[in-house]
């Protein structure tokens, strides 16, 4: 038993004086910038079309708030 942990100890002291590894990192192209060839489509992504029917809504109603103003100062 005793020559069971001695050799556990001896392995642990070569663990201890071996150099920590240290990890870089490399790209290995350089990075391109993310340019779409196209802008969104709101009709295709599903992500993006509950906002953009939020922003239809709130443009109709502020249609109608001006044509309302524009027939009652006239």
């Amino acid at each position: 038993m005793q020559n069971l942990m001695r050799s556990l100890l001896a392995r642990l002291r070569k663990r201890r004086t071996r150099p920590a590894l240290t990890v870089t990192y490399r790209p290995q192209w350089p990075p391109l910038p993310h340019r779409p060839e196209s802008p969104l489509d709101g009709e295709a992504t599903l992500l993006v079309r509950p906002y953009l029917l939020a922003h239809e809504h709130q443009e109709a109603r502020r249609e109608r708030a001006f044509l309302r103003e524009m027939a009652v100062a006239s």
